[in-house]
């Protein structure tokens, strides 16, 4: 485009801005790869320049910048969103946040953290130890995603049901608009003073503005952890325990339900088998004692049978190594395109009611046997009502095949979600992967999104396309 960014350079610094050859591969996409079953290209385009601001008066001049010389602004934490919600395209400009990682305060006390959008979310984690304190959220992606990416799809962890999602934890944010301005909301615990202008940020994936820095509820770190492992006879059994569980009170930091199917071509083991459960209590020792107590006697009900300790404890021990599969072994080449180049893997995360998931499942298998794909595991993660369902297909030498069928296999059984009264995605966020899904998600609420996004968003600045906006 020929745009000049030396006065980018001399505002931020030259090793702050880099353009053309200087851009590293790893710019054209996050972690929606090439095995994904999907119908888009398996990267974007090389960005016009990668910007690493250091504060949010840095973001701010970025901002001002692409909407003089019309270039589209793209916020970027740790690459690791899977639906595409980084993914650039010719015409912008990457905002890596990285660099703004700065812990501006903590309040032991009142057991909140100030912290700039950049701060990956196990580094802070490690901070917070220090002072008696843990982060709430704890994805898979938790050695590499950051505060700001993880606001941004609202994406929630493996405490969900005790911690809530990350926005659930937000109590305050600092933003840059479309405009240059800021906004910092208040980093109350409750308000009733109208729209909760947070919100507006709060996984819309940065298309309303740029998260700069966050107010986080934290929390003391627990006397007990507890972590056990179940074999369960059947799918239905666990699910009616599971929800006696839910049901009696408890709050589970943990709890991953799945089935497994036999399935060829991955790079890790998969059998069929039959369901299987990790399930895990954090507080004092007595709220753990009684916790187990009640659980155990809904889990015998169902004749579980308890899974050797190990089997729990290395399972919580490896819970975030497949976020190392996203890790670069060579420049733009990721250990993930390596170990599935033929196969595509993929995965869809509904939330339905109890009452509909058998029937649900019942309807997801038979679609993906239609679409000639494979599930790999079909479960339940955090709480009853959240649901996953893994998939795949070998590539056989026919990729764009393979992956068409796969995309297909997703859109009906989204839509078969959609028709039980369920949302399409809990976890991960839109991006640009399911943005075609959105109108049939939202309804007419999708034109009021669109309001929303032209109200604060004039020019189309702010990371556009993503969301189905």
């Amino acid at each position: 485009m020929g745009t000049s960014f030396s006065q980018l350079e001399e505002r931020l610094g030259p090793r702050q801005v880099l353009t053309g050859s200087a851009i590293p591969p790893r710019y054209r996409s996050d972690a929606l790869r090439a095995h994904r079953g999907s119908l888009l290209a398996d990267e974007g385009t090389s960005p016009e320049a990668v910007v690493f601001p250091r504060s949010v008066e840095d973001v701010v001049v970025v901002v001002r910048f692409g909407l003089r010389a019309g270039l589209k602004v793209i916020p970027w934490g740790g690459g690791t969103g899977l639906m595409g919600g980084a993914r650039p395209f010719s015409g912008s400009i990457v905002l890596d946040l990285r660099r703004m990682r700065r812990v501006r305060a903590t309040d032991v006390r009142s057991c909140t953290v100030t912290v700039e959008a950049g701060m990956v979310l196990e580094a802070l984690d490690r901070r917070l130890r220090r002072r008696g304190l843990t982060l709430g959220h704890d994805p898979w992606s938790r050695p590499r995603a950051t505060v700001g990416g993880a606001i941004g799809t609202n994406g929630i962890g493996y405490s969900g049901y005790l911690r809530g999602t990350m926005g659930d934890q937000v109590l305050g944010l600092e933003v840059v608009l479309s405009d240059g301005s800021v906004i910092r909301t208040r980093p109350a615990a409750r308000s009733t003073t109208g729209i909760d202008l947070k919100r507006l940020f709060i996984g819309t994936e940065g298309i309303l503005g740029i998260v700069t820095s966050a107010t986080l509820r934290v929390f003391p770190v627990p006397e007990r952890e507890e972590i056990h492992a179940f074999r369960v006879p059947d799918f239905p059994g666990g699910l009616a325990a599971l929800s006696r569980i839910y049901d009696d009170g408890l709050a589970p930091s943990a709890m991953d339900f799945e089935e497994t199917f036999g399935a060829p071509g991955l790079p890790w083991r998969a059998d069929s088998g039959p369901p299987e459960l990790y399930l895990a209590f954090t507080g004092s020792r007595d709220v753990v004692k009684a916790s187990w107590r009640v659980a155990r006697r809904r889990l015998r009900n169902v004749h579980a049978t308890p899974l050797p300790e190990r089997e729990a404890r290395e399972y919580w021990k490896t819970r975030h190594d497949i976020i190392y599969m996203h890790d670069e072994i060579s420049p733009g080449v990721t250990g993930a395109d390596v170990a599935l180049r033929d196969t595509i893997f993929d995965y869809v995360h509904v939330s339905l009611p109890r009452s509909k998931i058998l029937a649900y499942r019942r309807g997801a298998l038979a679609a993906l046997r239609r679409h000639g794909v494979r599930p790999v595991g079909f479960g339940l993660w955090t709480q009853p009502e959240l649901v996953s369902l893994e998939m795949v297909r070998s590539v056989a030498g026919d990729r764009g095949s393979a992956k068409a069928a796969v995309a297909a296999a997703i859109d009906e059984v989204i839509r078969r979600a959609h028709a039980l009264g369920g949302t399409m995605e809990y976890v991960h966020g839109v991006g640009v992967k399911l943005g075609h899904l959105i109108e049939e998600e939202l309804g007419t609420g999708q034109q009021l999104a669109r309001r929303i996004k032209e109200a604060l968003d004039p020019a189309d600045l702010l990371n556009p396309g993503k969301l189905g906006l």
